[in-house]
């Protein structure tokens, strides 16, 4: 309960900054050396490699919206953790499901994904 208390500000932020389409914004809930996995298919290094290919997404699919389902939070203070359903809900594309698990890592006053790997459904 405690890491929920302390992680679920940042992922409500980051999921209410995505949905909101402040893709400018979107390099500030990242940690500088983060990766983004697509389990079993590709790597990405770095914030604005990560952002740059969430906003290709948005830009194919149209208006995008994330919202998660049956989440739970663990891990440990310096790295807590969130492991959750998504479903993207596009204009183009209808509805994706995925699941992922993303490691945040204490940055400053604050948190930044650390690693952030997902899977499609």
């Amino acid at each position: 309960l405690e890491i929920r208390r302390v992680l679920e500000p940042f992922v409500l932020d980051y999921v209410r900054t995505f949905n909101a389409g402040e893709f400018d914004r979107m390099e500030d809930f990242y940690h500088k050396n983060s990766v983004m996995v697509e389990k079993d298919k590709s790597v990405l290094w770095g914030k604005k490699d990560i952002v740059a290919s969430l906003l290709q997404m948005a830009t194919d699919l149209g208006k995008t919206r994330i919202e998660l389902s049956n989440t739970k939070y663990d891990g440990v203070a310096e790295f807590p953790h969130i492991y959750t359903d998504f479903a993207f809900h596009t204009e183009k594309g209808g509805v994706l499901n995925g699941r992922f698990l993303q490691i945040w890592r204490r940055d400053g006053d604050g948190y930044t994904i650390y690693h952030d790997e997902y899977e499609m459904l």
